[in-house]
């Protein structure tokens, strides 16, 4: 059972704590993608060690199930494309012979919300591209260093770094110290950088943890990527060895830069973290294969089915009856796009009109490209925020998603969306969300 610990703490410990954000809080967020104001968290969430291991476990456990599922439709990533029926314009790097193995678990960040304390994996997101990795890092150790600089000791510990993990895991895949070329994407830039230059800043923490590795790794335009006559990937005259993918290939422009990774991708002369099989598995089609297959599963599969995973279906004509029931309950219902991102295209049932929801409905219908889950009566975080406005704290109930950082199957860091307020009803950095981190307590 999860919970954020904040309000355990001692009460003049939180007065201090807080106290200090108003001076301190968004230098705490300076640099960090996806943090604007004018509502800044004022604190991080504060986790029990144990539980931030259980939630590290039930992230790979899931994982595993996923790719299980997908492993009895296909066998290969091009048999996995042609299941899931997406075009190869949505997988342009995809290697078609590429077989489905655990080499495809190498990254991922599932959302996960809490229901009275129990995980509910919302998405699995088992791709190398979904972002946090520098966020979570960041913003978990300088408020550790404030905590630890200027108060009382409370005995927290940050997570290990993902950043390092991901790093790490690259590293592992060469016998040389390779070079690594980081593209600067266009689709999907958080706030918080203006231009070209404050971007290539951004990324200077994993810059610098590329280098404690022996890896030379460097943030670059795509106008600096190109082939040479054997297909191998350069920037400017630099030969690079691998590519770390923060982008979905799809969703970027065209362009000369993007059509070099693709060649050098397809032909295998550049190393991509992640391969684009690993977009695959993150089609939320997965999660309504695996309520499909509940009663093929071994009992604690179900089991663990049940608990964690809400109840999700293709919104087609074969599941008309589930539906109807949708169309007449819409207030428990959450239609999605099976393969969306950012918090695109999601609609929540009781948002909408009556119209607009059964409209919506119908068009799914008719695309079969979208699901329906139950809704989740999800926890709320009463969080602080200091309004760069007025210079005063504000503390509400929000929303709030966790999102473990998992790295060769092992948890490192968590990176935490939450509303502010006067904020949207999707919980995404895409959508506007504030961005977070974790402290880790023993107690």
């Amino acid at each position: 059972m999860g919970t954020d610990l904040w309000s355990s703490l001692p009460p003049s410990w939180q007065e201090q704590a807080l106290g200090l954000a108003v001076e301190h809080t968004i230098g705490v967020f300076d640099g960090v993608a996806g943090a604007a104001g004018p509502w800044w968290p004022a604190r991080p969430v504060v986790l029990r060690e144990a539980f931030y291991r259980e939630l590290g476990e039930l992230a790979d456990r899931l994982g595993e199930l996923v790719l299980r599922t997908c492993m009895r439709r296909a066998r290969t990533a091009g048999e996995l494309q042609d299941v899931l029926g997406l075009p190869d314009s949505e997988v342009p790097m995809l290697r078609r012979d590429e077989p489905l193995g655990e080499h495809l678990l190498a990254a991922s960040r599932p959302d996960v919300v809490l229901a009275s304390g129990r995980p509910k994996f919302l998405e699995v997101n088992i791709e190398g591209a979904v972002g946090g990795t520098a966020q979570a890092d960041l913003v978990s150790r300088r408020f550790l260093d404030l905590y630890e600089q200027e108060l009382p000791i409370q005995g927290f510990a940050a997570p290990p770094s993902a950043v390092d993990a991901r790093f790490a895991q690259i590293r592992a895949r060469f016998d040389h110290d390779p070079t690594v070329a980081i593209p600067l994407y266009q689709y999907g830039i958080l706030a918080g950088a203006t231009n070209e230059d404050e971007r290539i800043d951004r990324h200077r923490p994993m810059v610098e943890s590329a280098r404690r590795q022996g890896i030379t790794a460097f943030p670059c335009p795509w106008r600096d990527l190109h082939n040479d006559a054997e297909y191998r990937l350069f920037a400017g005259d630099r030969q690079v060895d691998a590519v770390l993918r923060l982008f979905v290939t799809s969703s970027e422009p065209s362009c000369d830069g993007l059509t070099a990774v693709i060649e050098s991708a397809r032909r295998g002369t550049v190393h991509l973290h992640t391969s684009e099989a690993t977009w695959l598995l993150s089609n939320k089609t997965v999660l309504a294969w695996l309520w499909t297959d509940i009663d093929e599963l071994p009992p604690a599969d179900r089991q663990f089915v049940h608990e964690h995973v809400p109840f999700t279906v293709m919104a087609s004509p074969e599941h008309e009856q589930i539906v109807s029931e949708a169309a007449a309950e819409q207030t428990q219902w959450v239609l999605k796009p099976v393969h969306g991102h950012g918090g695109a295209g999601i609609l929540l049932g009781h948002a909408q009109s009556a119209e607009v929801w059964r409209a919506a409905l119908k068009a799914a219908m008719d695309t079969k490209d979208h699901v329906l889950q139950r809704l989740v009566r999800a926890d709320q975080l009463e969080m602080t925020f200091l309004d760069d406005r007025t210079r005063r704290l504000h503390t509400q109930p929000v929303p709030f998603v966790l999102g473990p950082l998992m790295f060769d199957r092992k948890i490192s860091n968590v990176f935490v969306r939450h509303s502010a307020p006067d904020g949207g009803l999707i919980v995404n950095a895409q959508q506007g969300s504030a961005v977070n981190s974790v402290l880790l307590t023993p107690s």
